[in-house]
C-alpha cells in the first residue's frame, strides 16, 4: 500500500459555498488537513447556483457525462477548480442542484430530494469511471452520499478499478435519514429484493442511511458519546441494532476545527485581533459586533451568540419559551441561521416585541460568524442532541465561555466550573426544559459579574487545543483500517 492514500470526500455541502450545518465546515476543514498529512484529497459537491461557487475559477472537464438513473440516462457537466491544498469537483445538473436552498425551503423538503441524490451518488462514481481515475478511500458523509457504498458493492462490484477503493461512511446526524416512498428504489437501478426488512427498507420506506450503514466497508461518527448513545433506542432513531451489529466497524473521531480559519490573532473579519493575553480587545469586538447588529445595549450587558439552524434538536422550542425571562435578565441576544419557518416567525416576533435586546440575522454570512464569535461573551449551544458541536469549540478558540447542553460532543468538550477548585471551561444544564437552560445561563451571567473569575474560564477554553490535526491523523489510521478489511484481512 503507498503511503500517499487517494482521498475522494464526498459530501452534499461544503463551507463558504453551500451550508446549511456543522457537515459543511467539516467537509471544508478535513480535507485540508489530510492533504497537509501527505493525503491526496479531492472534494465532490453538487454545483448549486450560489456566487460563492460561481466567482471560483474552475475548469470545465466534462460537458456531457451520462449518468443513469432508472431507465433513463441524465446528462451532466463536472467541473474542478483547485483550492490549493485540495481540488474540488463539482457535479452540474441546473435542474437538480439550481435552486435556493439545499434541501428544501423552510416549510418543506423538495419533494425529488430521493432522485437528486441518486443521481448525484452515480454521477460521482461514472465520473471517476470516465475519467479512469483511481482512488483508494472514497469517503462518504450524512444521508445524501449513503448509496455511493451501496452501489460500489452492487452495479459496480464487478469493475477492478473499485476492486481495492474501500468506502467510508460518517454519520453527523442520525436523524436525517433520506427517506423516501418505496418505489424510489427503481432510481437506483436496483430491484425490488433491495427493498427487504434486512435490506434498504424502513418502516416501508427506501431509507439512503440505512443504505451506507450496512454497505460501506467501516463507519465513522463524531465523538465517543455520540457513537454511545447512539446504541440506545432514545438516540439511534431506529438504526441502535443495525450500529450494535456493526459496532467493530464503528468509530468515533471527534470533529476538530480549522486553527487557521479560526485564529484571533489574524482573523480578518473581526475588528481587533488579539491573543490568549490580549482578552481586553474581545471589548473591541463586542462594541463592533453590537454597532453592527444594531443593539442598544451598554458594553457590560452580557451578549449571548447563536449561531444554528434553526430546529426543534438544536433547542429553540425551550430558547423561545426562555426569551421573556432571558430578556427581563437584561441580557442581549444575537442569532444567526436559518430552518424551519415556524422557528423563523417566532424569532422575528421575539426581535420585534424586543428590538433593542434581540438581533436575528437569517443566513450563515462567514464574516459575520467570526464576529459573532469574537464579540459575544457566551456563545449557546442548548440542543436537544449534538453528535458533536462546533460553535463551543469556536467559543474556546476565541474567549467565548459556551453555555451548552450535557450531551453528545457537548458534554465531551464543555467542563461545567466549580467555583472552589476553579476548574471548568464552559456551563452546563442537563434537563431538556426553559427552567434549565436559564438557570445555566444565570449561572453563567453570575460569573460574568464577578471579572476575575470570568477571566479564569476564559482561559481555560483558551488553552484548550481541538485543531484537527490529531482527528485527521486518526482518519488516515481509519482508511488504512478500512483498507485492511476491503482485501479481507
Amino acid at each position: 500500500m503507498s503511503e500517499k492514500l487517494k482521498v475522494f470526500y464526498v459530501s452534499p455541502e461544503v463551507s463558504p459555498f453551500a451550508k446549511s450545518g456543522e457537515v459543511a465546515d467539516v467537509a471544508n476543514s478535513l480535507p485540508k488537513y489530510l492533504s497537509a498529512l501527505g493525503m491526496d484529497v479531492s472534494i465532490f459537491m453538487p454545483k448549486y447556483r450560489r456566487p460563492e461557487i460561481e466567482s471560483l475559477s474552475m475548469e470545465l472537464l466534462i460537458s456531457n457525462l451520462r449518468v443513469p438513473l432508472g431507465k433513463k440516462q441524465v446528462k451532466c457537466r463536472v467541473f474542478k477548480s483547485e483550492l490549493g491544498k485540495y481540488r474540488i469537483f463539482f457535479i452540474d445538473n441546473a435542474r437538480y442542484f439550481w435552486r435556493d436552498n439545499i434541501y428544501g425551503s423552510g416549510k418543506d423538503e423538495y419533494l425529488d430530494n430521493d432522485e437528486r441524490f441518486v443521481f448525484f451518488n452515480r454521477a460521482v462514481l461514472e465520473f471517476i469511471i470516465k475519467t479512469e481515475m483511481t482512488v483508494d478511500i472514497i469517503h462518504c458523509n450524512n444521508w445524501p452520499t449513503a448509496l455511493i457504498p451501496v452501489f460500489l458493492k452492487t452495479h459496480y462490484a464487478g469493475l477492478s478499478r473499485f476492486k481495492k477503493t474501500a468506502s467510508v461512511f460518517t454519520l453527523h446526524n442520525v436523524a436525517f435519514q433520506g427517506e423516501f416512498p418505496s418505489e424510489a428504489i427503481a432510481l437506483t437501478g436496483l430491484n425490488w429484493d433491495y427493498l427487504k426488512p434486512k435490506g434498504l427498507s424502513f418502516k416501508g420506506k427506501f431509507n439512503f442511511f440505512k443504505g451506507g450503514l450496512l454497505f460501506s466497508d467501516v463507519i465513522s461518527t463524531v465523538s465517543s458519546s455520540y457513537r454511545r448513545e447512539l446504541m440506545t433506542r432514545k438516540h439511534g432513531f431506529g438504526m441502535e441494532n443495525i450500529l450494535k451489529d456493526r459496532r467493530k466497524d464503528l468509530f468515533a473521531i471527534r470533529n476538530g476545527i480549522d486553527y487557521e480559519n479560526w485564529d484571533p490573532e489574524r482573523d480578518p473579519y473581526i475588528e481587533k485581533n488579539y491573543t490568549f493575553s490580549g482578552t481586553k480587545y474581545k471589548k473591541i469586538n463586542k462594541r463592533d459586533l453590537v454597532e453592527e447588529a444594531g443593539l442598544n445595549i451598554s458594553l457590560n450587558t452580557p451578549l449571548l451568540g447563536l449561531i444554528s439552524h434553526f430546529a426543534k434538536h438544536k433547542g429553540f422550542d425551550i430558547l423561545l419559551e426562555a426569551i421573556d425571562e432571558l430578556i427581563a435578565m437584561k441580557i442581549g441576544l444575537i442569532i444567526m441561521g436559518r430552518g424551519g419557518e415556524e422557528y423563523e416567525k417566532r424569532l422575528a416576533d421575539a426581535k420585534r416585541r424586543y428590538p433593542d435586546w434581540i438581533v436575528v440575522k437569517l443566513g450563515f454570512n462567514p464574516g459575520f460568524t467570526h464576529k459573532i464569535v469574537a464579540g459575544s461573551d457566551i456563545i449557546l449551544v442548548p440542543s436537544q442532541y449534538e453528535p458533536c458541536g462546533l460553535n463551543q469549540l469556536y467559543g474556546f478558540r476565541y474567549g467565548t465561555v459556551p453555555v451548552v447542553r450535557a450531551i453528545g460532543g457537548l458534554k465531551e468538550t464543555v467542563e461545567p466550573f466549580d467555583e472552589k477548585s476553579l476548574r471548568g471551561n464552559g456551563f452546563v444544564f442537563k434537563e431538556y426544559s426553559p427552567e434549565a437552560l436559564l438557570g445555566a445561563i444565570r449561572e453563567a451571567v453570575g460569573f460574568y459579574r464577578k471579572p476575575r473569575l470570568w477571566n479564569k474560564i476564559v482561559k481555560a477554553g483558551f488553552r484548550q487545543n481541538f485543531s484537527w490535526t490529531s482527528s485527521a491523523k486518526r482518519y488516515i489510521r481509519l482508511y488504512r483500517h478500512a483498507l485492511e478489511l476491503k482485501k479481507g484481512a
